[in-house]
């Protein structure tokens, strides 16, 4: 691999790219997934020419395959399409281990397992934004630990990345947790159960959302938003019974994309139990 030129090591990787995303769109997910691991082991053009990360500048650098950005980018944004371009590659990556129901897996390729929450604020945990901190209204008992319970620090500012991939490792926990609930269920809870456990990634994905909000109103973007992390805002709202919340989420979400059909169907069955 040291013994590749700067060319061959930009053609090869495209080409592992592309048929990473061949084998996914024929869902053959585990040869995709397979392929998009090879390709990450190759350098990517961008290192040639700057040992920056995604947190740096996005200017593509010299040596990108001149439509790498058309063929992998379905932004129209500007900035967002040279972000997606310029992580392709994990990003493929992440997809393929999200395909192969491999969550954790997915959500560490761009939020790394040792990027936890800290506290920045010890005077003010609480925050002033939507939390989901209300408990259910279910007929069953409540957890051991409720999510009112488990301390809530703010968390630090997220890697820079395309709002595609910040929704997909996002996403990628929610399903890792709801994943996790779900055996939990059947190890605890016996015919005559009616005991309740809770997806216990809500709390961190609605906080990291909470901050990214936050940011892009700061940096007057909001109108550049694309409405699936408004979604997702939304469904974690729901999740934890913070209906009102997460109507409101969902309104803007179909607001800035109308073509997000989840987000209509969710928001249609808040206002069905509303009224019943």
């Amino acid at each position: 691999m040291s013994n590749f030129t700067k060319e061959q090591a930009i053609n090869l990787r495209a080409q592992l790219l592309r048929a990473s995303v061949q084998c996914s769109e024929r869902c053959l997910y585990q040869s995709a997934k397979w392929i998009a691991e090879l390709a990450s082991s190759l350098k990517d053009p961008a290192d040639f020419d700057s040992h920056d990360d995604l947190d740096s500048d996005i200017a593509m650098p010299d040596g990108y395959p001149p439509d790498r950005i058309s063929i992998f980018s379905t932004s129209e944004d500007d900035e967002e399409s040279r972000l997606e371009a310029q992580e392709i590659g994990h990003y493929l990556l992440a997809k393929s281990f999200f395909d192969c129901r491999e969550y954790d897996r997915c959500a560490a390729v761009f939020i790394p397992l040792n990027h936890t929450p800290v506290n920045v604020s010890s005077a003010s945990p609480e925050p002033e934004n939507h939390t989901p901190t209300k408990a259910g209204k279910g007929k069953g008992k409540a957890p051991a630990q409720s999510p009112e319970a488990i301390p809530r620090p703010r968390t630090t500012s997220l890697p820079r990345m395309s709002q595609k991939s910040l929704f997909l490792a996002l996403y990628a926990k929610y399903m890792a947790g709801e994943k996790r609930k779900d055996e939990e269920s059947e190890m605890i809870m016996g015919p005559m159960d009616t005991g309740a456990t809770i997806n216990k990634e809500l709390i961190e994905i609605a906080r990291r959302l909470e901050d990214w909000f936050q940011e892009r109103a700061i940096q007057g973007k909001e109108a550049q938003d694309h409405g699936w992390l408004e979604y997702l805002y939304g469904v974690i709202l729901a999740k934890s019974s913070s209906i009102e919340d997460a109507k409101e989420y969902l309104i803007k979400s179909v607001h800035l994309n109308p073509f997000i059909w989840s987000a209509w169907t969710e928001l249609r069955d808040l206002l069905t139990n509303v009224e019943a």
